[in-house]
């Protein structure tokens, strides 16, 4: 009888034992999983709808530009650069780059004293080449920010200058040219440029570094001056060669002239289709007044990236 009543208690034990396991397994269940999977699901079902993604650059930007329209101007670009740099990805960095550039565009040509801009008293000798190499800017740029009309200069005129100091960077895969301005050991965005196109030299593989050397503005094969009447319609040229090196490796162009095409084979003649392919002009191609404001900018020793 005795050993009867200590199983039955024993039996009792475990069922107890094993219905509480079992609840304590479903509150668990119930109270942890099941929400965390809904969770989960919910989630998952949000990916694949066509609800709108959330671009937390879209505020951002939008507060940045209303600065500027109030005027806030250095405080609405500093606002732009954090954006770009806090979220690179987001829709609203390209507008974004875009005012970056045009503020610190307008602000170089500007009298703000943010500018660098200093006064210079031309010398007896002096020529704007000469001025501008030791200056560190260039013809152009002293040109455009003084409205010369002509090179020659007489010893006591004034010629406002602002030095110069830029580097560029040349993404092959973004199809950008990245104006860079150096200051004390850094350097900043200062302006982006989309390419027209671009087709490396099989030569050229990046990265790759090198400089700009032998600016040229060139018509008919022939070059000319930046106060030449033609000058705005001019094919400019800054070839970029290896540091040390002479040849041009590669070049920042206007797009080449389109050429006519071949007049048909007359009969007897070699086919069209197996003569020789004329090859492709090489070079990182811009647009004409985007090209002729980088040879405002751009010095010859200026440092030029290609990138991936």
């Amino acid at each position: 009888m005795a050993r009867t009543q200590l199983k039955l208690l024993l039996f009792l034990i475990v069922l107890g034992i094993t219905l509480g396991c079992m609840a304590a397994a479903y509150y668990i269940y119930d109270k942890v999983l099941k929400p965390e999977k809904l969770i989960q699901q919910e989630m998952a079902d949000l990916k694949k709808s066509d609800l709108p993604r959330i671009d937390p650059g879209t505020k951002r930007f939008e507060a940045a530009v209303e600065m500027i329209r109030a005027g806030r101007v250095p405080e609405g670009r500093d606002a732009l650069y954090k954006l770009v740099q806090q979220f690179p990805n987001s829709d609203a960095c390209p507008e974004a780059r875009r005012i970056i550039g045009e503020i610190n565009l307008d602000e170089l040509f500007s009298t703000d004293p943010r500018s660098g801009r200093r006064d210079y008293i031309v010398q007896p000798g002096d020529s704007l080449a000469l001025i501008a190499g030791r200056q560190g800017t260039t013809m152009d740029m002293l040109i455009r920010l003084n409205g010369l009309m002509s090179t020659v200069l007489q010893p006591g005129d004034h010629l406002a200058i602002v030095p110069l100091d830029f580097s560029i960077d040349v993404d092959i895969s973004a199809r950008t040219v990245t104006l860079f301005r150096n200051a004390a050991d850094k350097r900043y965005f200062f302006k982006e440029y989309r390419t027209v196109d671009l087709r490396l030299p099989p030569s050229v593989r990046p990265p790759l570094e090198a400089e700009i050397r032998g600016k040229a503005a060139l018509i008919d094969g022939r070059a000319v001056l930046s106060t030449d009447p033609r000058y705005v319609q001019a094919e400019k040229w800054l070839p970029a060669t290896r540091p040390g090196q002479v040849s041009p490796i590669l070049a920042l162009r206007t797009p080449p002239a389109p050429k006519p095409a071949p007049a048909p084979p007359a009969d007897g003649q070699t086919p069209a289709a197996a003569l020789p392919e004329v090859e492709q002009e090489t070079g990182v191609f811009l647009a004409a007044p985007d090209l002729e404001e980088m040879f405002a900018l751009v010095r010859n020793g200026s440092k030029l990236h290609v990138i991936r």
